[in-house]
């Protein structure tokens, strides 16, 4: 044959019903069983997926019944059903025409099940039978009984045979059951298997433990001689942090352990850093890693690693993580962790994360009626829709408010710390906002400091802050009232001050700080969500950040912003117009 394409043809071909599905996984199981570990490729992984989806339209019996049909000489096969039914597991294994060496290295990494289907097979050698008792199995198949003709020959040959001398009599040997004697002979055999078992076990006595649990098995594990603790690790988690891959001998000591858990009384347990960076899907970078187990992997590691996204769609799929053993684990990273701000802001970022997506979804579906997408959609409905939307979008504003102050009190976020002009920022402001308290009245007081105001304090970061608080101001001030604002540079920071509106006035610090439902409304709301308490709440927290501060001052806000080494190179001198 110059080209063997029998394979690629399989695949090309589809199985419509379930004939056609048992005849193709019984041509696939034909043409991969002969191909030996080290010719397999892409092609022949893209065929055991094929074989995945021709089991699921098969029951587990049907696959079972295929396989027992098929005899193979691959352990990949016999590793690959062995994660399937158990039917099908102990077809595979029945199947299986693997020599002693490819048993020893497939048995560790099969399933307990599957090593128990193993132990029926008659074919066996001592090492791999040892394998098997070092892993808990020890009931194989009992050995098949002598042929009744050698037995009549034995008898023939020993009546010929002369006479010795007398000598003392040995210990009776029990003589060989028949073949044909019927279902005592199976009883006697079963006896004498369980005879020989229990002397096993008695020439091997059970180790003794002194924690008060059950006596360790005979497994041999003091024979063996200990294994050196490995110093990396290869790992693959899937999209729910679970170890799917473990690059390690025998993988089964971290397969299936959640890789990103902060409990502290967890098995395998990581710190915050690293279970925030599995959260926001981020590369993970010099983490710690705590394992708790055998001897193998047990200690602290050091993890890095970089998620992993699927090329169709582009979902979030795990991580790719590299383990290495961590010499000495400082304390701060060992300690249990206690109910802290930090955790607290954790599980309320978790909740807002919760709710984005059934609102991204409404908002989603209110948008297509919107437009029209599905068909021609009355005027009626449209608007609705748009209304929906609409507030789809507010909660999801104000949700985005609501995490942007937990992370700030909780310190995961911080400002950006850049270089502005605040004069040339708040006159802008103060000029937005003028027009819309002229309407009402409002007799509006501005000083401003000549010339540049060079602070430490981001650009849109100060527009931010500073619109909260004009916003409260301007939302909450009756008509006909004065309200002063003023900014002046002190020795070390830039002062804005605003007078408080007599709705604010008449507050204490703490209802003036508090979140309520919304006082006021339009274009200038703080917060359609929380209201004006949550407004300043926030506004305080962003200019603490920065190294400001925002205070009460009798009837005054008082906001401090840290000033800067150097005058901004390209701001212009700007005044306010009142």
């Amino acid at each position: 044959m110059i080209v063997d394409d029998r394979l690629e043809t399989v695949l090309r071909t589809h199985a419509a019903g379930k004939t056609a599905a048992r005849t193709q996984l019984r041509q696939l199981v034909d043409l991969l069983g002969p191909v030996p570990l080290a010719a397999w490729n892409r092609q022949h992984a893209g065929a055991l997926q094929r074989m995945d989806s021709l089991c699921a339209m098969l029951t587990d019996e049907e696959c079972a019944a295929v396989l027992r049909s098929a005899p193979h000489r691959s352990a990949v096969l016999v590793y690959h059903f062995a994660q399937g039914g158990p039917r099908t597991a102990a077809a595979a294994v029945s199947a299986a025409r693997l020599t002693d060496e490819d048993w020893l290295a497939v048995i560790p990494r099969l399933p307990v099940q599957a090593r128990g289907f193993v132990r029926h097979r008659a074919d066996l050698g001592e090492p791999v039978r040892q394998l098997l008792s070092r892993l808990g199995i020890n009931d194989f198949l009992l050995p098949q009984p002598e042929p009744a003709v050698a037995i009549e020959q034995g008898r023939a040959d020993r009546q010929a045979a002369p006479l010795p001398e007398p000598e003392p009599e040995p210990e009776p040997v029990p003589e060989p059951i028949p073949a044909d004697d019927g279902i005592g002979a199976i009883v006697r055999r079963i006896e004498a298997f369980r005879r020989k078992r229990e002397e096993r076990e008695a020439t091997a006595p059970q180790a003794a433990r002194g924690d008060g649990l059950a006596p360790l098995l005979p497994f041999g594990e003091e024979n063996a001689a200990p294994r050196k603790p490995v110093a990396t690790i290869d790992l693959r988690t899937d999209a729910l942090g679970l170890v799917v891959h473990a690059g390690i001998d025998p993988p089964g000591v971290l397969l299936g352990s959640q890789m990103f858990c902060a409990d502290a009384a967890a098995p395998m347990r990581c710190d915050e850093t690293t279970a925030r960076a599995f959260r926001q899907r981020q590369p993970i970078e010099a983490g710690f890693l705590s394992i708790e187990g055998a001897d193998l992997v047990a200690g602290h590691w050091q993890a890095d690693g970089t998620p992993i996204f699927t090329r169709d769609g582009g979902r979030f799929a795990g991580y790719l993580l590299r383990l290495r053993r961590h010499v000495q684990m400082p304390a701060a990273e060992l300690a249990p962790e206690t109910p802290s701000v930090s955790a607290e802001a954790d599980r309320l970022r978790q909740l807002l994360h919760e709710l984005r997506t059934p609102i991204n979804a409404i908002q989603g579906f209110a948008e297509m009626i919107q437009s029209q997408v599905f068909g021609t959609t009355p005027h009626q409905y449209r608007a609705m829709a748009a209304s929906i939307a609409a507030d789809a979008a507010q909660m999801l504003a104000g949700f985005e408010e609501i995490e942007r102050l937990v992370k700030l009190e909780s310190r995961a976020l911080a400002i950006d710390t850049g270089l502005a002009d605040a004069a040339a920022l708040v006159a802008g402001l103060v000029e937005q906002i003028s027009p819309v308290l002229a309407a009402r009245n409002v007799r509006l007081s501005v000083s401003m400091s000549q010339g540049p105001l060079a602070v430490a304090f981001a650009a849109d970061e100060i527009e931010r802050s500073v619109w909260r608080l004009l916003s409260v101001i301007a939302t909450s001030v009756a008509p006909g009232e004065r309200i002063a604002i003023a900014l002046e540079q002190r020795e070390r920071c830039a002062r804005l001050s605003v007078t408080l509106p007599a709705a604010l006035d008449r507050l204490d610090d703490a209802a003036l700080f508090a979140p309520e439902a919304p006082t006021g409304g339009g274009v200038l709301a703080a917060s359609a969500m929380l209201g004006n308490g949550f407004a300043l709440r926030l506004a305080r927290a962003e200019f603490e950040s920065g190294g400001g501060s925002l205070l009460r001052e009798h009837s005054q806000f008082v906001a401090t912003i840290p000033l800067a080494d150097e005058p901004p190179s390209d701001a212009a001198p700007m005044q306010a117009r009142a």
